[in-house]
């Protein structure tokens, strides 16, 4: 199952800013209390044995302990790639299982993606979204983490395929849980200080805004029909008129940029004007001509 630190902290953190009062936040007073709670435990227990794992592992076994699991996520991938109607990439989720099982030592060496075979980030909180079901409210679960309602699936999901569950010992299991968990967070640690220095103060904001537009670009694969205004959920996309307060900005300004008259203007008015100028000279000669010869 995945850590849910891997979108807390992730490095897409980067396209949101903290925004007060949001609707998609009703249980924001209980959300900030759970969030402070994680992140006390998190900087008292999980992160300081992150920092250890990073400074006595070696980075190739660190890589080699990525590679396994992600390798065994590639099954629940290829699933929810499947299940969303996206089927060259539900076969290349399982070109890499097969071959990073086979010729890569159990998944221990990533060699699917040079090969050509990239690596995908899929769920069933996606989906869902797919489906067209929406969102829901925004909810911070204890030990877990932020999710969404619909989300939350995504914990089904990935225990229900998740190959660890096949192994009859508990100790070997929780062992192979616990190290997941460490070696997730290590990859996370420098994402830390960007949070630290773009929350502005409100860090669970900061958080909860970067997830929800996160989790919304990846429903749309990357290529949203129109982006995820801060302050709105993912169910007003078919309104984006009124949703939207700046909405109304962008017809305004159309107007105005397409009515360039003063561009226009100049190009007609030389031609215009040089063809009279030309032509009155013509004019003017023939009737200077019978005068001469009057007196």
């Amino acid at each position: 199952m995945r850590h849910p630190y891997t979108l807390l902290l992730s490095p897409l953190l980067l396209v949101a800013c903290a925004t007060p009062a949001n609707h998609y936040d009703p249980l924001e007073p209980v959300n900030r209390k759970v969030y402070a709670f994680n992140s006390a435990l998190d900087k008292a227990v999980l992160k300081p044995v992150a920092q250890g794992y990073v400074a006595i592992t070696p980075k190739p076994v660190r890589a080699g302990v990525s590679n396994f699991f992600g390798n065994l996520e590639d099954i629940y991938i290829g699933a929810s790639n499947l299940l969303q109607g996206k089927w060259r990439e539900a076969v290349s989720d399982g070109g890499r299982v097969v071959f990073n099982s086979t010729l890569g030592l159990f998944g221990l060496i990533d060699i699917a993606t040079p090969a050509g075979l990239p690596k995908h980030d899929e769920d069933f909180g996606q989906v869902l979204g797919a489906w067209g079901v929406p969102s829901g409210p925004y909810i911070v679960m204890p030990f877990l983490g932020p999710k969404t309602l619909r989300d939350s699936s995504d914990w089904v999901g990935s225990y229900a395929l998740n190959p660890m569950r096949a192994l009859h010992d508990d100790d070997t299991s929780l062992g192979l849980n616990l190290l997941k968990l460490v070696d997730t967070r290590a990859t996370l640690l420098p994402a830390d200080a960007l949070i630290e220095s773009a929350s502005f103060g409100d860090e669970y904001g900061f958080v909860r805004d970067s997830y929800l537009q996160r989790r919304y670009n990846l429903v749309w694969d990357g290529a949203p029909a129109q982006p995820l205004p801060l302050g709105e959920v993912e169910a007003d996309e078919t309104e984006p008129a009124p949703a939207n307060p700046a909405a109304p900005a962008a017809p305004q300004q159309q107007p105005v940029e397409t009515v360039s008259e003063p561009v226009p203007a100049p190009v007609p008015q030389p031609a215009a004007m040089a063809e009279p100028l030309d032509a009155e000279p013509a004019a003017a000669e023939p009737e200077a001509a019978p005068l001469l010869p009057a007196p």
